[in-house]
């Protein structure tokens, strides 16, 4: 499918989001009802007429209006004045909807079939105005406006192609108050996916209806049945993902049933875990909390700690995932806070670690508690031992009448350790990890969250502490490099924060992405 013919089969997607039948042959249940149950994937826009506020919504968001003129446009709001023109039909305004023969209070959907073809599904409110209104696309976006149609078994396709005699650019079907809609070789599925039975729905699929419950009211899914083509590659047996948007958050969420090694679930698995993030600094604008088990991550472990690490540790005869991951019990606790003067004159650092060091940018704090507080210096000496083969040096000394282990490499300091307790501390710089080992903050009583990672930056914070760095720290261009932040930080300031979670639950492993937003509520006039 070429870019052209893609884009023209995306637009219709959008302008045909919803619509009513006026003529049913049976009760209205959902558009799951006409989609395929064995397709790779199936798209689902429950409602294009809330698709159509959401989308309005979105031209609220300074974020959107930021990045706008990057892309040529004046506004977020004439990008998507571009977005419906380019559609021929404005999606926001449900009378418009209307004029082109749908009814913004029903749904639209897609396929995706083993084949690689894609169709569209589109309830029908007014077929005439619906037929015209795909003849203007197709012309406009294929250059085919000679139309034709042929009875295929019990259903009529209707085709356009550039001249008649020629393949068809594009093509659709009516059936029971809904238009299958494709292009090019897809149009020779239509007669069949209009002509689903019973069990062939997608409507009887148990395992979506389950994620359906269990996920709520969304603006738009995707499911990836059991035995899609697309998790083959993937510990998934299958897949539902989710996108929300509210005066409050855009939500992604991503679900699956779990078809991986045990190990793996368990450490995806929340445990009851005590809360040490009282430990973690006031400053902090990144916080995260585990309460999966760590133990279940050494499968993954070169994974998390990369191929050279990995390495040195394999070649220095320490075991990782015996000495470190097996002894971390649930509730490990970690925090980034804006370091006191980043070299902001730099610009933005390289993410080579070999050149620069992360902790001038950002400060290091963090707690875990492990099963047995007496193993964490026998432990840490035997990573000294090691940390020569990866290019650190880990040194045991007396810090205020504790003992910690000191870290440093090419670019300065590391991460130290020091026990706590029942818990191992880390942080860099070293004053941080003195502020840990002070701190008088009681954990919180063991319960289970929700998710066993929970990962949140507070952008306010963030841009509070930005904001109050010295002048100092900007360097000689410090006049213009730090108006310019500030200005994009006032650009884009309703984007409260950013949070990331991950986690399972009866064999179901779930993510989601969470932007926290600054909107006015509905009905409410933008400031």
């Amino acid at each position: 499918m070429t870019a052209s013919r893609l884009g023209a089969l995306v637009a219709l997607v959008l302008v045909a989001g919803c619509a009513k039948c006026g003529k049913k042959s049976e009760p209205e249940t959902g558009i799951e009802r006409v989609l395929p149950r064995n397709a790779v994937a199936v798209v689902v826009v429950p409602s294009l007429e809330r698709a159509g506020a959401k989308l309005t919504l979105l031209e609220q968001v300074k974020v959107a209006g930021f990045v706008a003129p990057l892309q040529g446009f004046a506004s977020a709001k004439a990008f998507a004045d571009a977005l419906v023109g380019q559609l021929g039909v404005d999606v926001r305004n449900p009378a418009e909807l209307a004029k082109a023969g749908l009814d913004a209070s029903r749904g639209l959907g897609a396929a995706v079939l083993l084949t690689g073809d894609v169709y569209l599904v589109l309830p029908v409110k007014d077929a005439s105005a619906l037929h015209a209104r795909l003849e203007g696309l197709s012309y406009n976006r294929l250059g085919a406006g000679a139309g034709s149609q042929q009875k295929v078994g019990l259903v009529t396709v209707k085709t356009f192609s550039r001249q008649q005699g020629q393949p068809p650019r594009l093509g659709y079907v009516l059936a029971d108050g809904w238009a299958f809609v494709a292009t090019d070789a897809a149009i020779s599925k239509l007669p069949q996916a209009a002509s689903l039975t019973d069990v062939d729905r997608l409507s009887a699929d148990v395992q979506l209806a389950k994620a359906k419950e269990n996920a709520g009211a969304v603006d738009v899914y995707a499911w990836l049945p059991s035995g899609s083509v697309a998790l083959q590659a993937t510990p998934l047996l299958n897949g539902f993902v989710t996108a929300t948007l509210t005066p409050q958050a855009f939500t992604l969420d991503v679900a699956g049933q779990w078809k991986g090694k045990p190990e793996l679930l368990a450490a995806l698995t929340p445990q009851p875990a005590k809360d040490f993030s009282g430990v973690l600094p006031a400053d902090a604008f990144l916080t995260g909390r585990y309460t999966g088990s760590a133990a279940g991550l050494g499968l993954v472990s070169k994974e998390l700690v990369g191929p050279f690490l990995a390495r040195a540790f394999e070649q220095g005869g320490f075991d990782l995932r015996a000495e470190v991951l097996d002894q971390v019990m649930p509730g490990a606790v970690f925090a980034l806070s804006l370091a006191d003067r980043p070299p902001m004159d730099r610009g933005v650092p390289t993410l080579d670690l070999r050149q620069t060091n992360p902790f001038a940018y950002a400060h290091l704090s963090g707690l875990a508690p492990v099963k047995q507080a007496e193993t964490v210096m026998p432990t840490l000496s035997k990573v000294a031992e090691v940390a020569p083969r990866f290019g650190a040096k880990l040194e045991k000394q007396q810090r205020e009448g504790k003992d910690l282990y000191f870290t440093t490499w090419a670019q300065g300091q590391g991460v130290h350790f020091a026990p706590k307790g029942s818990a191992v501390a880390f942080a860099s710089p070293v004053q941080r990890l003195d502020a840990v080992l002070a701190s008088a903050a009681a954990p919180g009583a063991e319960a289970t969250a929700a998710h066993a990672l929970e990962v949140k930056v507070d952008l306010g914070k963030l841009a509070g502490s930005v904001r109050a760095l010295p002048e100092s720290a900007w360097g000689l261009g410090g006049f213009a490099l730090k108006p310019t932040t500030v200005r994009w930080l006032d650009a884009t300031d309703d984007l409260k924060a950013v949070t990331v979670r991950a986690g399972a639950k009866d064999g179901v492993v779930s993510g989601a992405l969470v932007l926290s937003l600054g909107l006015p509520a509905a009905g409410a006039k933008a400031p």
